[in-house]
């Protein structure tokens, strides 16, 4: 593990080259280290995803602290929808065809149907098990976020955490949610260590946890429009699949392509194992 300062002097040299470089320089690094401490998942009751909107929307405040002493990986980075009708057979057969990729890139215009029902359903468990839902909002409220999944989404759900991103004033206390809806709160889209601090802690807690893990990260396009600096989100999301594909969890994250010149574009799908592209009119295509 590298101390403080070697990792800070790292990010310097980074930030004098092209991303182009650092996709090829990161892409030769070894995977990041994985072999961390679990805390046992809770047991009880699994709610239904309508109980989950609806407890949410009881808001009392901020989520638990999270210890970060052994997350060193992260130090480098200081409308309603539609109704829920299942995907026409093409749209499921190019799903099918993204296999086991570990992080998808969901390639669109947001807002619309189609992509409120793609990441539904690419937050679906791929059997008749419970499916635990974790989700990155960095715009959205939790609940509107998980207001999408509850159109759409079928089947038990076990363990569900967001992670809320929204811009909080520091000094204001957030009590807690009522139910079972774990929200963890970040102060700032810039904090990007504390970003990855908390969602890698949520998806150690549920290794172990009965189900298939599954991320949704909505969106990158509104993280890259808060954040500067593209180098130093470009290795957020380099370290961040690292610790997806270890957790044994599928995530995909929302990218609307129009909000983006071409090579950034071109660039930041060069982290994903699969690009699912797809129009407002629904028409899917696999890159």
């Amino acid at each position: 593990m590298r101390d403080d300062e070697d990792e800070s002097h790292a990010v310097d040299d980074d930030r004098s080259s092209s991303l182009s470089d650092l996709a090829d320089r990161l892409d030769d690094d070894p995977e990041v280290d994985t072999d961390r401490g679990r805390d046992d998942a809770d047991e009880g009751t699994k709610p239904t995803l309508s109980d989950l909107a609806d407890s949410i929307s009881r808001r009392r405040g901020a989520g638990a602290d999270v210890d970060d002493a052994d997350l060193a990986e992260w130090d480098f980075v200081s409308g309603d929808a539609a109704d829920g009708e299942p995907l026409d057979p093409k749209t499921e057969a190019v799903l099918e065809l993204t296999g086991e990729a570990a992080n998808v890139l969901l390639s669109g215009p947001g807002d619309v149907p189609a992509e409120e029902s793609l990441c539904s359903r690419l937050m679906s468990s791929s059997d008749d098990g419970p499916v635990n839902l974790l989700v990155i909002a960095i715009t959205e409220t939790p609940s509107e976020r998980l207001s999408v999944l509850e159109n759409y989404l079928s089947g038990p759900v076990g363990e569900t955490a967001v992670v809320d991103v929204r811009n909080y004033n520091r000094e204001v206390n957030y009590e807690q949610y009522d139910g079972p809806v774990d929200i963890r709160t970040v102060s700032s889209p810039q904090d990007l260590r504390r970003i990855g601090i908390v969602t890698s802690k949520l998806l150690s807690n549920w290794e172990e946890a009965p189900g298939e893990t599954r991320l949704c990260f909505h969106s990158l396009s509104d993280l890259l429009r808060l954040n500067d600096d593209r180098q130093r989100v470009f290795r957020f999301l380099h370290v961040l699949r690292g610790r997806v594909r270890a957790a044994g969890a599928r995530a995909h994250f929302h990218l609307d392509p129009t909000r983006h010149d071409d090579p950034d574009v071109g660039t930041f799908e060069s982290l994903f194992d699969t690009v699912l592209q797809f129009d407002e009119d629904g028409s899917v295509s696999l890159l």
